[in-house]
């Protein structure tokens, strides 16, 4: 059994997970400026993970290509409409958004942060092995694409002792290459 995040909280756990996909991105797209992408993203660990899924939910592919036009009622608290027609042309020729499709490596791994939210979602945390699964899932895909993984002790100091669990918020964009 994976024990390198017993200690680690759950917010640091988010955190390693915004890591790992922060890194596959700008591995496999270089040229690509993820700056937007990432600032959703690392909101994370410094907000409630309900208001965070909500905003960050607009920008992943599967969600966002659900629209053809701008739909003021559902982007309306999370993006303009300026902010959708970039990400749509941002995604173009990159994802597809198709739910569920193995093959859409992007799709799934801009999926990866929200998913982790989502399955605590008015839960307690517990043994928290969701969390590693999820963690296993993503370090897997890195691997696979030959991305080597992030240093997962950066997020060492956000303690499971901290809130029941749940960690204290923190800015995480100290730990991002590309936000720094």
């Amino acid at each position: 059994m994976d024990r390198r995040f017993d200690a680690i909280s759950m917010n640091g756990r988010m955190a390693y997970i915004i890591m790992c996909v922060e890194t596959f991105l700008i591995t496999n797209y270089p040229n690509k400026n993820w700056r937007f992408v990432l600032e959703k993203m690392w909101k994370a660990t410094s907000t409630n993970w309900d208001d965070f899924a909500q905003d960050y939910s607009s920008i992943i592919p599967d969600v966002l290509f659900q629209f053809d036009d701008y739909d003021k009622e559902e982007f309306q608290s999370s993006l303009s409409e300026q902010e959708f027609m970039m990400m749509k042309e941002f995604y173009d020729g990159m994802t597809q958004g198709m739910e569920d499709d193995p093959n859409d490596i992007v799709n799934i791994m801009l999926n990866k942060p929200f998913e982790f939210c989502m399955v605590y979602e008015g839960t307690s945390i517990g043994d928290g092995q969701e969390s590693i699964d999820i963690i296993k899932e993503t370090e897997s895909i890195l691997i696979k694409y030959h991305v080597p993984l992030p240093d997962y002790t950066k997020v060492s100091f956000s303690s499971i002792d901290e809130l029941n669990g749940w960690g204290n918020d923190f800015d995480g964009r100290f730990l991002s290459s590309v936000l720094k």
